[in-house]
């Protein structure tokens, strides 16, 4: 990204960097993301790969209550957020320094990372931990981002409207840069045994069966029907939202009275927002960079 690039738009991130061409804010500092390149990586890590707001709290949930059978007292003692630690994120203020909590955790580790792969630790292709990436279609997951940049002050009191937040995300002009990039990135991986690709459309769809696809790649085959129900329940939308574990309604940077961290959690929302001719430009510029991939989105839900 050059520095033209960046004078295309007036909105500044607080601590704003750009690092080996990725956009990022100052919760994510070079130094940070040096050493995360040389993160030690343990084999029964499972690391949860998203693009920011693709689902990403749901599947930190749902993953962490498969990898400790079902621990319901457990998720509810503690915030999701330090059960299940944010690489590259380091805010001194929460003191949640996802390198410190990562690096002190027991195994097995529940990792989540928001990185494109060249910026992810190199030993996650040599130690070959399980890897989930959570994929969601670019249209919900900017229409989310928009949001979350209007409600956190993580990203600097953005005061820009829709049309210039869409013209950012187009251009990779937001925290951990290009959606496109990092899709582009993770997409060649999803054929490796070690790696599971879930679709956030598929797990709202059908959220006990893919969470009994997502054990049985887990290694927890023996979690009985029941308790992948439980899990299901337990990480509905409706009861994450409430839940003061997951809801982050605890940080300080979020201001809910603008929009909570879990705002709607739908398919299809980008239709109340995006107008036709976004909607005509956007597919045009998704074509143009991604269509060689046949990633197969889904952008409604008909049920």
């Amino acid at each position: 990204m050059s520095a033209e690039h960046q004078n295309n738009f007036q909105h500044i991130l607080p601590g704003q960097h750009v690092y080996d061409g990725v956009l990022f804010f100052g919760y994510s500092p070079p130094e940070t993301l040096d050493l995360v390149k040389t993160f030690h990586v343990r084999a029964d890590d499972v690391f949860l790969v998203t693009y920011p707001k693709a689902g990403t709290t749901w599947l930190q949930e749902i993953v962490w209550l498969l990898m400790h059978e079902g621990d319901f007292e457990g998720a509810l003692a503690t915030p999701v957020y330090i059960r299940s630690p944010f690489l590259e994120f380091k805010d001194l203020t929460l003191n949640e320094i996802g390198l410190d909590l990562a690096s002190t955790m027991p195994s097995p580790r529940v990792i989540k990372t928001h990185l494109p792969l060249k910026l992810a630790p190199r030993e996650i292709l040599v130690k070959k931990p399980k890897v989930i990436i959570l994929f969601r279609n670019p249209k919900d997951v900017c229409v989310s981002y928009f949001n979350f940049y209007k409600c956190s002050s993580s990203f600097g009191n953005f005061q820009g409207d829709w049309p210039e937040f869409l013209a950012m995300f187009c251009e990779g002009h937001v925290d951990h840069g290009s959606w496109f990039d990092f899709t582009k990135s993770w997409w060649p991986l999803r054929e490796l045994t070690n790696v599971k690709l879930v679709f956030y459309e598929d797990l709202k769809r059908n959220p006990f069966g893919i969470i009994k696809e997502l054990a049985d790649f887990l290694g927890k085959q023996h979690l009985d029907d029941v308790t992948i129900s439980r899990i299901a329940a337990h990480c509905s939308f409706e009861k994450m939202r409430e839940n003061p574990m997951t809801n982050h309604q605890d940080v300080y940077s979020i201001n809910s009275q603008v929009s909570p961290l879990m705002r709607k959690g739908q398919v299809g929302d980008w239709k109340s927002v995006f107008t036709v001719q976004q909607n005509e430009d956007f597919t045009q510029i998704y074509l143009d960079k991604l269509s060689h991939l046949e990633i197969p989105f889904t952008y409604q839900l008909d049920f």
